[in-house]
């Protein structure tokens, strides 16, 4: 074997549902296998749980257990490896293959919008992760500038060649087209940063008031970690209670692609945030290869492409009025949806598919090598880590001293009495008024006494000198 790509998302096998990132896992290995690599995608067991390894292997697929990856990964004996998530290496124990990692998205931010406390552990969690790399390659022109100075922090020598750029892509085999134009898609799982329901509601404003169109809607909580918060219930509940919609879930991949192909327009349209500026979405995507116009919005990489090529209208994702305009337009016009969608597979067949997209990374895997200067950053931080380990440690002990100190008798009471110093101050205050009165009436007294008046009052006259 050559390459093992390894990641932790359920794969598009057949009968299975999967996840954006295992699409690109699965992307990522059969565009290798196109440049004439022997790629293989590992996955772990516990994100297809009722897949056997037979059968995932005959589509170049295998199960890993992060109890037994290293052993695992001695036994395949890939030529190096590519990790499809910074995220996954915690679970990875330092192997002796070359490494690359894939950053396919803004996990980071992700992760702050899903809710994530400590911060700043996540930050070093990446770099940590990013410092095991050898190479590094991310999915969009944006993103790469977004991921430069977390590589930079884990000391990749800046230059104009760090960090190509594999956008998503998909089979070069594009699928034939038989639309119903009416037919509206959208699909995907429930994430916190991802926001539908402005575009949603007004296609079903539309679609109620007109009575025509029919909205088909896969879509649900991520299958391995739901964090949406129960942000869209009220949405399926209005999904659920339209006779314009059928809600179809979570489906197989294979089943969802021959179903979406069967469609006319996809409504593709979330609320702008920081995420979907960055995102390479591979919903898109994936609609551009079944050759379905999108309504798209106008915030993030893939805007650009899709009004060059005229394969779907892009909007305003703010903007009520041209989300409508553009439904009414794709409901009025069959044959605009057509030519749109034509034009939509021809942007795919000229610039998304893994054979013309995965050079880069291929050429590294061709003749993988070690990153100069990687071991002694590594062993600069690891000094700088066991620096830290040490008085951390060191702070423990001095806690736990003061802990058992201020469990003693004596500094109770000291403790309490210094709570009460406002009002021992009184009490001070109290006892030293006397003696600063009667240290006054003293000072009075001195100052008046008959001897020293009469000297202040009648000085002696000065000294002659004795006459010579």
């Amino acid at each position: 074997m050559d390459v093992l790509v390894l990641t932790g998302e359920p794969l598009p096998l057949p009968g299975q549902v999967t996840t954006g990132a295992g699409l690109r896992a699965w992307g990522l290995m059969r565009g290798l296998r196109c440049a004439g690599l022997d790629a293989k995608v590992a996955t772990r067991r516990l994100a297809m749980p009722d897949v056997e390894e037979e059968p995932a292997r005959a589509h170049h697929a295998l199960l890993w257990e992060p109890a037994t990856i290293a052993e695992q990964v001695e036994r395949w004996r890939p030529g190096c490896i590519v990790a499809q998530h910074w995220g996954l290496l915690r679970d990875v124990p330092p192997l002796t293959q070359p490494l690359a990692i894939d950053l396919a998205g803004p996990h980071l931010l992700e992760r702050r919008l899903w809710g994530a406390e400590n911060w700043a552990e996540h930050l070093e969690e990446k770099l940590a992760a990013l410092r095991r790399a050898d190479f590094v390659v991310c999915s969009g022109e944006r993103q790469r500038l977004y991921f430069l100075n977390h590589v930079a922090l884990a000391g990749f020598p800046v230059t104009s060649e760090l960090l190509p750029v594999i956008p998503f892509s998909v089979s070069p085999a594009l699928p034939e087209q038989s639309h119903a134009v009416d037919q509206f898609v959208y699909g995907g799982m429930f994430l916190p940063w991802q926001d539908p329901r402005l575009a949603i509601d007004t296609l079903l404003d539309v679609m109620e008031c007109g009575q025509r169109g029919h909205l088909h809607f896969w879509g649900g909580p991520h299958p391995r970690l739901d964090v949406s918060r129960g942000r869209f219930e009220a949405l399926l509940a209005r999904l659920a209670g339209s006779p314009h919609v059928s809600v179809h879930g979570l489906t197989a991949c294979d089943a969802y692609v021959d179903a979406i192909g069967r469609c006319g327009v996809a409504l593709d349209v979330m609320a702008r945030n920081p995420e979907r500026e960055l995102a390479f979405a591979t919903r898109t995507v994936l609609y551009l290869w079944a050759g379905l116009p999108v309504i798209h919005g106008d915030g993030d990489e893939l805007a650009p492409l899709i009004a060059e090529w005229e394969a779907g209208w892009v909007v305003d994702a703010s903007d009520r009025n041209a989300i409508e305009r553009a439904i009414r337009e794709a409901l009025d016009q069959p044959e605009e949806v057509a030519r749109r969608g034509i034009q939509a597979q021809a942007l795919v067949r000229a610039r998304l598919t893994w054979d013309k997209t995965i050079e880069p990374l291929a050429v590294w895997c061709r003749s993988p090598r070690r990153r100069d200067g990687k071991l002694e950053i590594s062993l600069a931080f690891e000094s700088k880590d066991r620096e830290i380990t040490r008085l951390t440690h060191e702070l423990r002990e001095v806690r736990s001293e003061l802990d058992t100190l201020r469990g003693k008798l004596s500094w109770q009471i000291a403790d309490r009495l210094l709570s009460l110093r406002w009002l021992w101050a009184g009490v001070v205050w109290l006892a030293l008024l006397p003696a600063c009165l009667l240290l006054g009436l003293l000072i009075a007294i001195a100052e008046w006494l008959p001897g020293d008046r009469d000297a202040r009052e009648f000085p002696s006259p000065p000294r002659r000198s004795p006459e010579r």
